[in-house]
């Protein structure tokens, strides 16, 4: 039976899940099973976890809890991705100032940024750093996060599949035109193949090289 280390927890963090920030109502053991623990690049650990980041995830191998968190994000933003799309489509003056009518609107235009803002912290949180018996943990936490309309994704390919869902886009024209313009232009991007939503291989192609062509390439 494998021995699972307590992670120290600073005390006004000590009901707080470290995945996302939200109030904690468990405590999950990493890795999930024992022989799991071979492909585990630290030790096993214990840490607090609300319900959702608990259970979000079905898999369970990975080499680290950084790995781990990094899956738990990527299906948060999945799962959440309409509230997600609020902040990518509004702003918060935008939606106070919108002339939206009716009972259903008005309800959206109260809750809509409030929504917004609290996933967006949940994707956004880091969680506190992990320390063991007073010695950090040492594993392999490399970020290749990518940030968009505020959120930070776990990775690009993260916020192109956001980007996709959110504005309709043609996925394959995206990710061309996008590897053109390059990841720092990413809101041109979509600007660009927003006004291309359904696309034939024929006139994808045709598309691509007239986008090409108004930007100068």
């Amino acid at each position: 039976m494998s021995t699972f280390a307590a992670v120290e927890i600073p005390f006004n963090f000590r009901n707080t899940c470290w995945f996302c920030g939200e109030p904690s109502d468990k405590k999950i053991k990493f890795p999930k099973h024992d022989y799991e623990i071979n492909i585990l690049d630290h030790q096993p650990l214990s840490l607090p976890s609300c319900k959702e980041c608990a259970n979000i995830v079905k898999r369970s191998a990975f080499p680290s809890i950084y790995s781990y968190r990094d899956a738990i994000k990527q299906a948060l933003t999945s799962k959440h991705q309409k509230v997600l799309s609020i902040g990518s489509n509004w702003t918060k003056k935008e939606l106070e100032e919108s002339e939206l009518e009716g009972s259903a609107f008005e309800g959206f235009k109260r809750s809509a940024w409030p929504m917004f803002e609290m996933m967006q912290a949940r994707i956004n949180y880091q969680g506190w750093p992990l320390i063991i018996n007073n010695t950090p943990l040492e594993a392999n936490s490399d970020n290749d996060s990518f940030e968009f309309d505020g959120v930070i994704y776990v990775s690009l390919d993260d916020a192109v599949n956001h980007a996709v869902k959110t504005f309709f886009l043609d996925e394959t024209l995206f990710t061309r035109v996008l590897s053109v313009l390059g990841k720092n232009k990413f809101s041109q991007a979509i600007r660009l193949c927003r006004l291309y939503p359904n696309l034939t291989a024929k006139t994808r192609e045709d598309v691509f090289l007239e986008i090409l062509d108004s930007i100068g390439i």
